[in-house]
Order: C-alpha cells, then sequence, then structure tokens
C-alpha cells in the first residue's frame, strides 16, 4: 500500500460530510458579486460616470485598503475595486476554514485516526483535503470571473480577475496545511492563518502606498499586479501563487511524513504538575483557554486600526486634491476643516464598522469553542457534577464578552491615536473612541444570537456565520451601492447610524439592538437548560 492509497475514498468522504459549507462558500462569494454587480452597473451607467469614478479616487489613502486596481476607468475595474475589501479576507478565511477542517480538526477529533486503521495511505487524508479544497477556490474565482461579465466587465479581465481569486485561495490553502502540521489544535491553524492574512493584507498595502516591490511579497499585492481589466494586464503573476501553493504542500506533505498522527511539530510548552488555584473554578479554566485567542485579535485589530487611522491626513489630502471637491470646498483657510466634516469623520465612521466586524468574529469564535466543548464530550463530563448548567455557560459567557471588550478598546484606541497623530488633532482619539461605544449593541445581538444557537439548536450553530456574513458584506458594500434605506437599516452595523463620529449614534437603534441582544442571551440559557446533552 503506498502512502497515497485512498485519496478517491477520502475525498468522496471529505465531500460527504462538508459540501454544504463548500456550496455557502462558494454561492456566497459569487453572490457579493452579483450584488455589486447589479448595483454598480446601476450607479454607473455611463462612460461619464465611470471615468468620474476613478477621478474621485486619486491619491493614496484607499490604496492601502484595496491596493492599486487597474482600469479604474472601466465597469470591471470599478468592480473589482469595490469587490476588493470582501475579496481581502473572505477568500483567505474561506481557504483556512475549509483546509482546518478537513486536516487538524479531523486528527483533533480522532476520526482520522481511526479512517488510518484501513486500508488507507497515510498521506491520502492531507492530499485530499488539499485537492478538494483548491477545487472550491478555482470554482469560487470562476464564479466571481463570471458573475462580472453581465454588468458589462470585459470577459478576458473577469477571467483573470477569477483567477487571480482563485490563486490567492491557492496560497493560503498552502499557508493552511503547513500550519496543521505544526501546531496540536485547530484554533492555532485558525490563529497562525489570519495573523499571516494580516500581514499580507498590510504587505500589499504599505507596497501600493509607496509604489514599491514589497507589494511582491503578498498573494494580495499579486492579485493586484495581473492588472486584469488595465491596458497593460499580464497572465504571468498568476504562476506565483500556483507556484507557492505548490511548494507549501509539498512542504506540508514531507512535515506530516515526520509527525504522528494527532501530534504536532511544535510540541505544547509542558504544564506543572498541579492546576492553580484559579484553574480550578470555572471561570479560572474558561479564561485560560481564551486568553491566547483574545491577545491574538487584540493584536489584530491594533496593528490592522493604527493602519487605518494613520491614513487620516491622506484622506483629507485627497479630498483637497481632488478638482470637484476642492472647488466645492473653496480654497480659504477653512477647507481642511470642512474636508474633516464632510468625508473624514464618516470615513471614521467605516474604520469602526470594519473594527465591529472584526470584535464580531471573535465573537463567533469564541461562542463556537463551546459547541467544541459538547462535540468533544468534555460538556458532559462538566455537567456530572451537582451545579446547575448556567454555571457552565455563564462563565464561559463572561469571558467571551470581556474578550470581546478588550479586542474593540484596543482597536479603538489604535484608531482614534493613529487619526489624532496624523491629524496633529488630539481631538480625534475622544471622538473615535466614544463612538466606537455605538457599535456594542450591534456585537451584543451576535453574541446572543450565537448563544441562543447553541442553546436551543446546536448542530445548526454555524448559521450565526451565516447570518454575519450577509450583515457583514450589507454593511460594507450596502452604502456605496446605494441598496435601500430600510434594508441598510435593518443592518445591526449599520442601524445605529452610517456616520457616529460625525453625527453620533441612533439612541432608539441602540436601544433597540440592546434589548434584541439580552433577549437572545437569555433564550440561549433557557435553551441549554431544556435540552439534552449531547443534542440528539
Amino acid at each position: 500500500m503506498s502512502a497515497t492509497t485512498g485519496v478517491g475514498t477520502m475525498t468522496g468522504i471529505a465531500l460527504r460530510t462538508g459540501w454544504r459549507s463548500l456550496l455557502a462558500w462558494v454561492v456566497g462569494l459569487a453572490a457579493v458579486m452579483v450584488l455589486t454587480g447589479s448595483s454598480i452597473s446601476a450607479l454607473y451607467d455611463t462612460p461619464e460616470k465611470v471615468a468620474g469614478y476613478a477621478e474621485s479616487l486619486g491619491g493614496d489613502a484607499l490604496a492601502v485598503i484595496n491596493g492599486r486596481v487597474a482600469g479604474l476607468d472601466t465597469l470591471g475595474g470599478v468592480l473589482a475595486n469595490e469587490f476588493g475589501f470582501v475579496l481581502s479576507f473572505a477568500v483567505p478565511v474561506m481557504a483556512i476554514a475549509l483546509t482546518t477542517r478537513h486536516t487538524r480538526r479531523e486528527e483533533e477529533t480522532g476520526r482520522l485516526e481511526l479512517l488510518l486503521a484501513a486500508r488507507i495511505g497515510r498521506h491520502a487524508p492531507l492530499a485530499a483535503a488539499v485537492l478538494l479544497v483548491s477545487a472550491a477556490t478555482v470554482v469560487t474565482g470562476a464564479a466571481v470571473g463570471a458573475a462580472m461579465v453581465p454588468f458589462g466587465a470585459d470577459p478576458a479581465g473577469a477571467l483573470r480577475y477569477g483567477l487571480a481569486v482563485a490563486g490567492l485561495g491557492l496560497a493560503f490553502v498552502g499557508i493552511t496545511a503547513v500550519a496543521a502540521q505544526g501546531v496540536e489544535h485547530a484554533r492555532a491553524v485558525w490563529g497562525i492563518g489570519l495573523a499571516l492574512t494580516l500581514v499580507s493584507f498590510l504587505l500589499r498595502g504599505l507596497g501600493a502606498l509607496r509604489e514599491g516591490a514589497l507589494v511582491w511579497a503578498s498573494p494580495h499585492g499579486w492579485v493586484d499586479e495581473v492588472r486584469a481589466f488595465g491596458e497593460d494586464a499580464r497572465w504571468w503573476p498568476l504562476a506565483l501563487p500556483v507556484l507557492l501553493w505548490a511548494g507549501l504542500v509539498a512542504l506540508a506533505v514531507a512535515l506530516r511524513s515526520r509527525r504522528d498522527v494527532g501530534g504536532a511539530l511544535l510540541r505544547p510548552r509542558r504544564t506543572h504538575a498541579r492546576a492553580s488555584a484559579s484553574l480550578q473554578t470555572s471561570l479560572g479554566l474558561a479564561w485560560h483557554q481564551q486568553r491566547a485567542v483574545v491577545a491574538g485579535w487584540a493584536l489584530g485589530a491594533a496593528a490592522l486600526m493604527a493602519v487605518f487611522g494613520s491614513l487620516a491626513q491622506e484622506i483629507v489630502d485627497a479630498v483637497l486634491d481632488n478638482p470637484a471637491l476642492g472647488a466645492f470646498l473653496g480654497a480659504g483657510p477653512e477647507a481642511q476643516a470642512r474636508a474633516a466634516d464632510l468625508v473624514l469623520a464618516p470615513m471614521m465612521s467605516t474604520f469602526l464598522v470594519m473594527l465591529a466586524l472584526l470584535v464580531t468574529a471573535y465573537v463567533l469564535v469564541g461562542v463556537g469553542s463551546w459547541r467544541r466543548e459538547e462535540e468533544s464530550g468534555r460538556l458532559e463530563v462538566a455537567l456530572s457534577a451537582p451545579r446547575p448548567r448556567s454555571a457552565w455557560l455563564g462563565p464561559r459567557l463572561l469571558v467571551v464578552t470581556v474578550g470581546a471588550l478588550m479586542v474593540g478598546a484596543v482597536g479603538a484606541l489604535a484608531l482614534g491615536a493613529g487619526a489624532a497623530a496624523s491629524l496633529g488633532d488630539d481631538a480625534w482619539l475622544g471622538d473615535v473612541t466614544g463612538a466606537a461605544a455605538a457599535q456594542l449593541p450591534a456585537v451584543l445581538v451576535f453574541l446572543g444570537l450565537g448563544t441562543a444557537l447553541v442553546g436551543w439548536l446546536p448542530r445548526a450553530a454555524v448559521a450565526g456565520w451565516g447570518v454575519f456574513a450577509l450583515a457583514a458584506a450589507l454593511a460594507y458594500l450596502g452604502p456605496g451601492l446605494d441598496l435601500p434605506s430600510w434594508l441598510l437599516d435593518a443592518t445591526p452595523f449599520l442601524a445605529v447610524g452610517q456616520d457616529v463620529v460625525g453625527e453620533g449614534p441612533q439612541p432608539a437603534a441602540l436601544a433597540v439592538l440592546t434589548v434584541l441582544g439580552l433577549v437572545l442571551l437569555a433564550s440561549g440559557f433557557v435553551g441549554l437548560r431544556r435540552r439534552d446533552v449531547p443534542a440528539g
């Protein structure tokens, strides 16, 4: 029996058990592009309007966020630019999620060891996982590219762009496959993958800002360097993610040969023979399990928001350098202050929405760990003691809540401090951090939703991510795509107001979201008390 015997069998098993997740990612990303295309084609329905879009994006500020997208004077370039931020995070997260699910998570649960007891080669599970997820990223890229064509994008450019999207996914499939060999737990693989996603995103942004060679050090930058809709479009950068994917997969296979099933190359540090007093309490144990996760998310939020905050003066300069806006604002000394009022405050509000999305993602990850406690059987052991179920759920809910506050506070302080330093105006620190609190009720709604799903429908707990993905797409794309106001008002992250820094939050929306979140939280406690553990 060779090391790859049973690849077909393992691929079939992975497809049978994970087809819903695969389909959700492919359809979801294609649907976001369809939504973007339908709105953009309606807004920019003449060549003059498309040209005006390109002129309005002068300056370097937005290049740090979306890179330097070629062909902004074409409808395809406009679509690529509007889809850029979603692409930057959704595609890598898709690759990380699916690859982790079919590699390290299978080992962590012990299922892989059972499968390898049959006539399955040592490398067959890894090969099957990589092939399946890689195929899913290629299909996603093809679907995203194909979705651009009916709305007026050049077919050849759409093909190049779709392949570039697939290439970004392939790069992170390889990265995750290697990470899964190095660390022992799925959450650590997630941490490595998300950290490298952020590093790649920031490297692309800095390279675009300086127009230097740094952009070539980032898989995100390779998407831009294809220049899919530019006059100087090129195909050869598409080879870079494929070569990286092949090299990383080969490395993952080599590393797989050097470790035991269920083990990892990086061994966890030795622990004390006796637990500390804090670990003997439910709250102390919950914090011990989450502290590294909180620290990682907080560092990521701080880095991302600090970069965004440092762009404040760039945003103002871009506004003042725009001929049309410059004429509107006038050339007097009040022009810069007016630019801050008209443009910078809404932009900072948009950055706060991004921070809220980041905090909510952390919350859903934390809530997901509760479900894994049940799947692993540890919850049954914990509940065998004579204590109410709320004594198990309450401390974990408290830890996730405190972690969310820490991640949000660190991110808001980094954004406010970066803006204050960039503008030379300390007032922005207080304005930004104060406005950040307005997004807490939206995060509370998703914390409540996740808790309610775990309490009542634990097998459907992943649905919280689906609701979050829809809300995130509407929050980021909705205002720019001129979607109906009632739809935007129903989105938790926008219900409190689209300019919370300049205009302040909507008190009624804050109250409604807070009450809704608390009701969902209470519902989760009731559900956990009433259902069987484990869920039938």
